[in-house]
């Protein structure tokens, strides 16, 4: 410590007292400066680090938010589809059961053949109701629901078969109340009921000699509604549910269908409605209006792909999401894809940590980022696949942003404390000239005194003698009284000033007590004194105030008798 005081000592000595303040403020502000330079510099470089998994986490927030959105637009999708479609069964159920007690009630059963459509077998839809080949080889008609026997009737007919017949009158105009088609994407639906042994659908189809080989009982949607009434215990609620995605051999495509029981009063299966919908052109209406690039992904839990964006041929179906030639995944991909947390096999994007997962797709020949929800009440999974280099590029942007805005900050914080620098720069130049400028004029004053030399007298502004400290400006009275003094003494130079002279520091300590003390003696005894002579110039005045009073009185005595003596 010693050592640097002295280094400090030396490098200094030679520096007037302002610059000394001046040195030692700047060293200090340069030092705060420093150090908020530093700071600001670790901040950066911890940020740079930890950035990496603040980008995934807002990617994957984001990711998962889109994805939520997503589910919310299929999920209204589903509503609209499978909803009005269960809505559509339901509406037939009851109309059914509305038109066979109508029919049981007015006892008539007369068949009216210009109501009756039992055009879905082998009989001809008429001119002009028909379109040909609307549906494959077959012709379809949207004026009315028909109908068909699937065996023969007996003989003579039943009271089921005749009721069910007489309500055809009725029924074959249900079709197009309740039927919705592109707007829900409906695309059929039908009834059979056992014990009548009639089939209606809606639009009417005719099947030709395809009836001959249509048995309900082993299509999808009857097994599945069959299943569904035999798990159900108490059946008295309407209940529909769906069936797994399956080959329509006609349009080429894979279909799905909502099914539900039809029951009588006593809760007791008679038979069952279905109905086809087409949903596979939804997925790039939602996935590529709403968010841009990603592909939309509805496959069912084995793998059937129901809905997707790709344009294939019959060969391909139904086409499975492992197919590696179509959808670019092979089966061990969708085994990871299932564990939700399963491995990545993404080189490029394993190289940023990110907890997001990830597979290389060799049709798009490029990594994609995977988010799978699975929709267990409807049986199915969606996946959302997104570019890798849509993270990459929000990464990218994201660390640029930052890189910028730490910049801007630090640079606005440097220039803050650079400018606040120099305004402390200025205000301790102020400062020091208004309190070291009396001191230099005080040196310069005895300079002058003791060289002999004859310099114009310095003054000192009237701001700075306000601005000066109480010392201070004593010591420049008493030096200005000592000039005025020695101003009047010759110059010759005595032997008590060479004696001054020669003393260059003080040898002793100077008490000024006694003095102190003499002098106030000295001032009481000044001050005595006088009152005393006050005392006796006062008694003085009033002894000639009362002798010139006797005399005024004599005097005007005398003038009296004299005035007397002259009248006389």
């Amino acid at each position: 410590m010693k050592w640097d005081h002295t280094i400090f000592s030396k490098c200094t000595k030679n520096m007037r007292l302002r610059n000394q303040l001046i040195l030692i403020a700047s060293v200090q502000t340069i030092i705060i400066l420093s150090y908020v330079l530093a700071l600001n510099m670790v901040h950066l470089s911890l940020l740079s680090v930890n950035f990496q998994e603040t980008s995934n986490y807002l990617y994957k927030e984001n990711s998962n938010r889109i994805q939520s959105n997503t589910i919310k637009l299929y999920r209204s999708y589903f509503d609209k589809v499978f909803y009005l479609n269960g809505n559509t069964l339901i509406s037939f159920h009851r109309l059914y059961h509305f038109t066979r007690k109508q029919v049981l009630l007015q006892n008539n059963l007369q068949i009216n053949e210009a109501f009756q459509m039992p055009y879905g077998g082998i009989n001809q839809i008429p001119d002009p109701l028909r379109i040909i080949k609307g549906y494959g080889n077959s012709d379809i008609s949207y004026c009315f629901m028909c109908y068909s026997n699937l065996s023969s009737y007996s003989e003579p007919k039943t009271i089921d078969e005749l009721v069910g017949i007489k309500m055809q009158e009725q029924v074959q105009a249900y079709g197009q109340l309740i039927y919705q088609g592109k707007e829900i994407n409906q695309y059929f639906f039908y009834s059979y009921i056992v014990k009548e042994k009639i089939t209606s659908i809606y639009p009417c189809l005719n099947r030709q000699q395809g009836i001959y080989s249509y048995k309900p009982e082993q299509r999808d949607w009857y097994i599945e509604l069959q299943r569904n009434y035999d798990q159900t215990q108490n059946y008295n609620s309407y209940n529909y549910t769906f069936t797994n995605p399956y080959m329509l051999f006609t349009e080429k495509r894979i279909g799905l269908s909502t099914a539900m029981p039809i029951v009588n009063e006593q809760g007791k299966l008679i038979g069952g409605l279905g109905s086809i919908f087409l949903g596979n052109d939804f997925v790039q209406e939602v996935g590529q209006k709403k968010f841009g690039f990603q592909i939309m992904y509805l496959i069912s839990n084995d793998g059937i792909m129901i809905m997707h964006p790709y344009q294939v041929s019959a060969d391909y179906l139904p086409l499975y999401i492992y197919n590696q030639t179509i959808t670019g995944f092979n089966f061990t991909d969708w085994i990871e894809i299932r564990k939700q947390n399963g491995s990545s096999s993404c080189p490029k994007f394993e190289i940023f940590n990110s907890p997001l997962q990830c597979r290389f797709n060799t049709v798009y020949n490029q990594e994609m980022i995977i988010g799978i929800r699975e929709i267990p009440q409807f049986k199915m999974i969606l996946i959302m696949l997104s570019s890798s280099q849509e993270y990459l590029e929000f990464y990218y942007t994201f660390e640029k942003q930052l890189q910028d805005n730490l910049q801007e900050t630090l640079s606005l914080n440097m220039t803050t404390l650079f400018g606040l620098f120099i305004l402390a720069c200025i205000f301790i130049y102020i400062m020091t000239q208004i309190l070291f400028f009396p001191i230099y004029v005080v040196q310069d004053y005895a300079a002058n005194l003791i060289s002999q030399k004859k310099k114009k007298e310095k003054t000192i502004p009237s701001f700075i003698l306000k601005c000066m400290s109480k010392q201070v400006r004593i010591l420049f009275q008493s030096l200005t009284f000592i000039e005025y003094k020695l101003q009047k003494l010759s110059f010759r130079k005595t032997e008590q000033c060479s004696f001054f002279e020669s003393i260059q520091f003080p040898q002793h300590n100077i008490s000024f007590h006694t003095h102190l003390k003499q002098y106030q003696e000295f001032l009481r005894n000044n001050c005595v004194k006088k009152v005393n002579l006050f005392k006796m110039e006062k008694d003085n005045n009033f002894k000639c105030n009362e002798q010139n009073s006797f005399h005024l009185q004599q005097i005007l005595q005398l003038v009296r008798k004299a005035n007397l003596y002259q009248t006389c």
